[in-house]
């Protein structure tokens, strides 16, 4: 059997999406999570001197996105065929995209600021963004944004926004009805449910 160790913050973060694709297989592994206190004594041993890392009996793997996708592969969520897969990745990186844009918004230190940088946000880049998913999901018509089956694509979604739902309330997803019912969908999944109610409490 294959050792896989996720190494990562105590946080969600980067390495939530391999997490969630390795929970919904039930895939056994090592969670290794430490304090960014910690990062000092872990950040040589990385093969980029970066956080997440998968080791694969003992062989590094880096990069989020990477790791989820190997994952994904290896554990059939990637996709039936090599279109579905790339779909898949495209909406992934669409993810991808949407979190780089939040860093600005987390580190920044003036509430009043950080609120408007928020909303400016919301208004320019994620409901563009929810319309387009939006039509993607009516198209397919399975409920699922790439096939007729889920992927991590519908895993990296419901990553991105159920945290989002909890904070500012599930409303925020009212204009994309069929994406809201795909989050819904795969926070009732039961290995995901039970993942997501005993994994450790952080901010991010």
């Amino acid at each position: 059997m294959v050792h896989y160790k996720l190494i990562y913050f105590n946080l969600r973060g980067r390495a939530e999406l391999a997490r969630l694709v390795l929970q919904h297989q039930e895939i056994v592994f090592e969670d290794f999570r430490f304090e960014r206190e910690e990062w000092p004594k872990y950040k040589a041993g990385t093969p980029f001197g970066q956080v997440p890392v998968l080791e694969v009996d003992g062989e590094p793997l880096a990069q989020s996105n990477t790791i989820a996708r190997y994952l994904a592969r290896q554990h059939g969520l990637a996709g039936q065929n090599d279109w579905e897969q790339s779909q898949a990745d495209m909406y992934v990186d669409c993810i991808h995209d949407l979190i780089g844009g939040t860093r600005p918004i987390i580190y920044e230190t003036d509430k009043d600021k950080q609120k408007e940088m928020f909303q400016k946000f919301l208004q320019d880049v994620v409901n563009p963004h929810l319309q387009k998913v939006e039509q993607q999901l009516i198209k397919n018509g399975s409920g699922f944004l790439v096939g007729k089956s889920i992927t991590w694509a519908d895993l990296a979604y419901y990553s991105f926004f159920s945290p989002m739902m909890e904070r500012l309330g599930e409303a925020i997803l009212d204009i994309t009805p069929h994406l809201k019912k795909l989050v819904a969908h795969v926070g009732n999944i039961p290995q995901i449910k039970k993942y997501v109610e005993t994994r450790p409490k952080t901010a991010l």
